[in-house]
């Protein structure tokens, strides 16, 4: 009966220890904003013409912490157009490409050691991309506009360090695999970096 009665106590404390411990880690949740610069790969190889492959990027973000090293994020970003322009035999010819991205990613990261946190991602997006081309030979311009969907893989890396109980400074490496459609428009690989604030609550 002592021995029941030992066990019995030795179980409803490391219960309530692991409770406890529970309790102190766990967090409501996040919500954030990031601004960075994206990079849309080989947008211009091959090009003659003048091109611009960076656009501007933002994001916005919220999540939840699952635990003390891992979250699970929902987020949408909006890619700002990438430009290309040049003449085609006596024909001043112009195109552009901007997106829209929703995304769901798994977070997982080391331990908090102090105010840094580093952690690796990965999950899958829904993209739209938007197509815009005009054609001029001085006399006369045309214009096409068109858009596409598809899902895509996600993953990157980040760090983020604490300011506050509630306020942390966040910067990410997103690397988005295999947006668009190569049999429509083209399929590209786009890397983006960026910064911005993430508040607790």
């Amino acid at each position: 009966m002592k021995f029941n009665k030992s066990v019995l106590a030795l179980s409803l404390a490391v219960l309530t220890h692991t409770s406890a411990q529970a309790a102190e880690h766990q967090q409501a949740g996040y919500v954030g904003v990031s601004l960075g610069q994206a990079t849309v790969e080989d947008f211009c190889d091959g090009s003659e013409a003048s091109c611009d492959d960076s656009a501007l990027s933002l994001r916005v973000y919220g999540g939840t912490e699952l635990n003390g090293f891992a979250n699970l994020e929902f987020g949408y970003r909006y890619i700002d157009d990438v430009e290309v322009s040049g003449l085609f035999r006596g024909v001043a010819v112009a195109g552009a490409a901007n997106g829209h991205f929703v995304d769901t990613t798994f977070q997982l990261g080391m331990p908090e050691a102090g105010p840094f946190k580093v952690f690796t991602k990965a999950g899958l997006l829904l993209w739209r991309l938007n197509y815009e081309a005009t054609a001029s030979n001085g006399f006369m311009t045309v214009s096409e506009s068109d858009s596409d969907t598809g899902v895509a893989f996600r993953t990157g890396l980040g760090v983020s360090f604490d300011v506050s109980d509630s306020v942390r400074l966040r910067a990410d490496w997103d690397y988005l695999v295999n947006v668009g459609d190569e049999d429509e428009y083209f399929e590209t690989d786009i890397n983006v970096f960026s910064v911005g604030p993430e508040f607790l609550f």
